[in-house]
This record gives structure tokens, C-alpha cells and sequence, in this order.
């Protein structure tokens, strides 16, 4: 499981660079090729020392400052395209946010499992019980962090195909689309999975025996 999440937290991060890659200017592709080589030097030194969150960090900053640069008020005062990313690839990056999660959740969880899997082998669990209950509380909460991310996409559609009049202001907003709105209703679902679900996974804990 361990090299699982470590391809994860490596390989999810680097959809956004894809996206902006085919949507976007030569610039555009010139920046984010620059990004991806330095996200994927950066994911790879992060396993090696055992902190994969530099990764998705880099990105998000890749996507903040395309989201700069390619639109929004800055383009409307200046009226110039810094890095230009078409509306459909703007939109596209704007949902490849939620695997930016993914991968911050799967960077925690290796954490977790590289940690636990260490202590608990020093104090006498047998490895392969450890392994085998750390590998299913990893799964069980992949799952419910993906589940959370598709709900959120739901959620986004919905309002996206709902009349604007029949929704009060601050509500109406939530149709302009960008990273910040598909990635609310994700995050908002993640933390409630994560905060419901850790007790899950540590009740299991503690039904590990010491190997005599």
C-alpha cells in the first residue's frame, strides 16, 4: 500500500500541468512544463525524506498564479493575457483541483502509515497484521475522500444548472466557475469524512496483538 500511495501522491499532482498544457498559450505550456519538471523533482525528493506534501503545495501556487495571470480582475483591469488559458481549460482546471486533494490526502496517509507502521513494529505487532490493518484504513479512506470529491462535482453541476433567479445572491456566485468553487463543497466534505472516519481506522489499531 505504501507504494500505491506514494504514486499517488506523485502522479495526482500533475493533472493541473496537463490541463494547462493543452488549453493554454505557448507561454502558457512553456510555464507549466517548467512547474511540472520542478513538482516532479520536488514529489520525488519529498518521498525520499519523507515529506510528500511539497508536491501539491507546488501546485496549488502553479494554479494560483495561472488562475492570475489567465483571468479574473487582473485581466479586466489590464485587458492583457499574461498566460492565456481558453474558458473550457480554465474550467477544466478549476476540477482538477479536487485530485490536488486527493493527493494531499494520500501524502497524509503515507505519513501515517510510514509512522504507525514503525511504532508499532518496535513495540512487537506483527508485521504483517500491521500492514494488513494500516492497508485497510488507508483504503476506507481513500474511498470516502473520493466520494467526497464526486459529490462535490455534483454539487457544482447542480448549481451550475440552476436558474440564477431562483437562487439568492450569495448563492448565484457559486456559478462563476473557478478552483475556489469546485473545491469548497470538496473540502468541506473531506474534513467532515476525515473527522468521522479517524476512529475508524484507530478502533482497528487496537485490535492488533503483539507477536509473542
Amino acid at each position: 500500500m505504501r507504494a500505491q500511495l506514494g504514486l499517488l501522491s506523485i502522479a495526482l499532482p500533475l493533472i493541473p500541468y496537463i490541463v494547462v498544457f493543452m488549453y493554454g498559450d505557448p507561454a502558457a505550456r512553456v510555464t507549466s512544463l517548467a512547474f511540472m519538471g520542478l513538482s516532479l523533482i520536488t514529489g520525488v525528493l519529498g518521498m525520499l525524506r519523507g515529506n510528500p506534501l511539497i508536491e501539491p503545495l507546488i501546485t496549488v501556487v502553479f494554479m494560483s498564479l495561472i488562475l492570475a495571470l489567465s483571468s479574473g480582475y487582473l485581466v479586466y483591469v489590464t485587458h492583457v493575457y499574461v498566460l492565456y488559458v481558453n474558458p473550457m481549460g480554465l474550467t477544466t482546471l478549476g476540477y482538477s483541483i479536487g485530485f490536488v486533494e486527493l493527493a494531499v490526502v494520500a501524502s497524509m496517509m503515507l505519513r501515517m502509515y510510514n509512522r504507525l507502521y514503525s511504532e508499532l513494529v518496535s513495540k512487537g505487532y506483527s508485521e504483517e497484521e500491521v500492514k494488513g490493518e494500516l492497508s485497510e484504513y488507508v483504503k476506507h479512506m481513500l474511498m470516502m475522500s473520493s466520494v467526497a470529491f464526486v459529490a462535490s462535482i455534483l454539487v457544482y453541476l447542480a448549481f451550475s444548472l440552476t436558474t440564477v433567479s431562483l437562487l439568492d445572491p450569495i448563492t448565484a456566485l457559486l456559478k462563476e466557475p473557478s478552483s475556489l468553487t469546485t473545491a469548497i463543497p470538496y473540502l468541506l466534505g473531506l474534513l467532515t469524512s476525515l473527522r468521522n472516519n479517524t476512529a475508524f481506522g484507530f478502533n482497528s489499531l487496537n485490535s492488533l496483538t503483539p507477536s509473542a
